[in-house]
């Protein structure tokens, strides 16, 4: 006679001391977060003017508008984008980054990195 062992959800290796050992493992799994954001330029104004990302992420402005537009920080600059030019910034480091565009000084945006 062959005996045949099974592992499914009645059978004895699923006992509670696993299931909670594989619960318990799961708290080390990081969910999965946005790593980037993106701010448009238009009507004058960055849209969202604030926004949050993680370490690490990045932040793309693209601009809408018919007017040229930059996103210049004491940290990072975009340069000049034209309509539909976009530039990808990566901001590694946690803080507080504020910016305007250089060429419309009341428009004024901040990445918040945590």
């Amino acid at each position: 006679m062959t005996q045949v062992t099974t592992r499914g959800a009645g059978s004895g290796w699923w006992s509670r001391r696993r299931i909670l050992g594989a619960l318990s493992l799961a708290a080390f799994v990081r969910p999965a977060r946005a790593e980037g954001a993106t701010v448009e330029m238009q009507q004058l104004k960055f849209a969202p003017a604030e926004i949050e990302i993680p370490m690490g992420g990045t932040v793309t402005f693209v601009n809408l508008d018919l007017v040229p537009h930059t996103a210049t920080g004491e940290d990072f600059d975009t340069g000049t984008l034209r309509k539909e030019e976009r530039k990808e910034i990566a901001f590694p480091a946690a803080g507080e980054f504020t910016y305007l565009c250089k060429f419309h000084r009341h428009m004024t945006g901040r990445v918040i990195v945590r």
